[in-house]
């Protein structure tokens, strides 16, 4: 009878946060998970339990969360990045199958109508081999990029205007020859953007030490994010469509 009370007292000691979900969806093939909540320093700590540090240039941390009660990484368009390379990483990632997700935020109206780009992820071994998520040079719109062996695919979102929180995902599949992109908003229910991109080409290489980024596309800073980013993760597999879908869910 005391365990019923006691359970009956705090029903919320069951409840499962946002950074376990993450970490329960294909946990074998989580490579690293930066949630980007810590409140100072300049490591952006791996929540896989892989190692897999960032290090923070320029980022203001402590900025307002995507509501799990944790706070994000602000990035000031200009000079911030999160430099998440390392050996382990690069070793690990995979170009030929895998998952990039994350939440992303604009600074304000202005970033969406300024016709600069803007990096969120970006895994990239050269001009030919390469994963992103970014806001486009268009106005109002983010992309979802793989590039393998020269051979690119892309899905495109427009009309977007949005200053609340984002999420991203973005899967590739050589042995599925298909890529596809997700998204959710705050008004826009999760979905699946555009068409399944297929005719991938085959990916070479490793990612490079100078553009295995968060927030810009290089260590020497160049379009960087105007806005906050929180809760970025890569699987060595493509997640399905009903996995992601729990990510997009903060509970």
């Amino acid at each position: 009878m005391k365990r019923f009370k006691k359970a009956m007292l705090m029903p919320w000691t069951n409840k499962v946060n946002y950074t376990q979900i993450v970490q329960q969806v294909a946990p074998a093939n989580l490579l690293a998970y930066w949630i980007m909540g810590e409140a100072s320093g300049t490591t952006a700590l791996d929540s896989s339990g892989n190692g897999r540090m960032g290090a923070y240039t320029g980022v203001t941390l402590g900025n307002a969360g995507i509501g799990d009660g944790r706070t994000s990484a602000g990035f000031d368009g200009a000079t911030s990045f999160n430099n998440i390379f390392s050996a382990s990483l690069a070793a690990a990632f995979n170009g030929s199958e895998g998952t990039v997700t994350s939440w992303a935020r604009v600074s304000g109206s202005a970033v969406w109508t300024s016709g600069v780009a803007h990096r969120i992820v970006v895994f990239q071994v050269d001009a030919n081999n390469q994963v992103q998520l970014r806001r486009g040079s268009t106005n109002n719109t983010l992309q979802w990029v793989y590039n393998a062996g020269g051979t690119t695919e892309s899905v495109t979102l427009g009309s977007l205007s949005t200053l609340n929180w984002m999420f991203l995902a973005w899967t590739w599949s050589a042995s599925a020859d298909q890529c596809k992109a997700y998204y959710k908003d705050d008004v826009t229910p999760f979905a699946q953007v555009g068409v399944t991109q297929t005719g991938l080409g085959i990916w070479a290489g490793t990612p490079a030490a100078t553009t295995t980024q968060i927030g810009s596309l290089n260590t020497t800073p160049a379009q960087v994010w105007n806005g906050t980013l929180a809760h970025a993760a890569v699987w060595n597999t493509p997640l399905t469509s009903a996995q992601i879908a729990t990510l997009a869910v903060v509970p």
